[in-house]
């Protein structure tokens, strides 16, 4: 992390890490640095490094190397009144911040979480995917969410994006047309739900630079009742689904073809009595649909103005009395 130093050797402090997990480190980790004329700080590619004094941010260096001298960090060293020569260390911390794109970080629900579409209304929805974070500003990052620690690394972020990922989720879901739909909509849902995820987190000095959404999937209640609802169009009549359920719950109930007990008659027993019934009802439909074909058109009438007799709507005189009939 660092190089000793004394007054006679002048050394340079820089911030490795090789396993790729810390976003921000202080330098050193616990107490503060000591500065000396010709103390050198060397900020290396995708990295920024901030000096604290007493609390304050009070210098910003970016990529290279950077001796540290007066007229090197003018507003450090009017915060602390630094005289010429550095004839006393200056007391200070010194963070550093990586810049790195951190990749295929995850995120999903771990309850379904409640979203509201037009054709069906309230229905509880789990989803997953992935995202790529960086950070961004460094002082919002300080000033948000350092706090007394001298570390914050990638699962703190990733705990951070995620709640507000799932949080905002039920708000992204309306560019979803309908239940239907839900599959073929999640580059729909991952374009809007990233523009309002970084809409928050900017507060924060980080953004998702992008975020896949792999699956949206209702709960198993819903997915039940949507297969339901796709075996009965496809059957195209709620009796014949209705006994196409019942022989596969009989079949399911009998392996082999064997009852297995006293149970398994009884629902042999009520899925044939289902079936009969379903059977029967077909049959009076279809018998219904052949007397109404059958039956003769209706002959509309009107009576007489004189005898009051019934003759046909078309006749133009009466058949009892010859009245014309208007």
């Amino acid at each position: 992390m660092q190089n000793e130093q004394g007054l006679i050797f002048k050394g340079i402090y820089e911030f490795e890490d090789p396993l790729g997990v810390l976003v921000a480190a202080k330098v050193p980790s616990v107490g503060t640095l000591d500065l000396y004329s010709g103390t050198a700080v060397l900020v290396k590619a995708n990295q920024c490094a901030l000096f604290i004094y007493n609390g304050k941010i009070a210098d910003i260096l970016m990529q290279g190397l950077h001796e540290v001298k007066t007229e090197n960090f003018p507003l450090l060293t009017r915060l602390a009144n630094w005289q010429f020569g550095f004839e006393s260390p200056l007391r200070c911390e010194v963070w550093f911040f990586s810049g790195a794109v951190y990749t295929n970080r995850r995120w999903g629900t771990s309850q379904p979480v409640i979203c509201d579409f037009p054709d069906h209304g309230i229905v509880p929805v789990r989803a997953y995917g992935i995202f790529n974070v960086v950070m961004r500003d460094p002082n919002k990052f300080f000033m948000t969410l350092i706090g007394t620690r001298n570390a914050y690394d990638i699962t703190e972020l990733e705990g951070l994006v995620q709640a507000q990922i799932t949080e905002i989720l039920p708000a992204a879901m309306h560019v979803v047309p309908s239940l239907q739909d839900l599959n073929k909509s999640q580059t729909l849902v991952a374009k809007e739900l990233q523009g309002l995820v970084n809409k928050t987190i900017e507060q924060y000095g980080i953004e998702i630079v992008s975020l896949q959404v792999i699956s949206m999937i209702p709960s198993k209640e819903i997915m039940e009742a949507l297969d339901a609802k796709a075996s009965m169009n496809i059957i195209g009549n709620k009796q014949e689904y209705l006994l196409y359920k019942a022989a596969n719950s009989l079949i399911g109930s009998h392996e082999g073809g064997h009852a297995k007990g006293s149970s398994d008659s009884m629902q042999l027993m009520m899925g044939l009595m289902l079936g009969k019934s379903l059977l029967d009802a077909k049959e009076k439909e279809h018998t219904m649909l052949l007397k109404t074909e059958e039956a003769p058109p209706m002959i509309e009438t009107r009576s007489c103005s004189k005898c009051k007799a019934v003759v046909k709507a078309s006749d133009k005189f009466c058949a009892s009395c010859g009245t014309e009939l208007k």
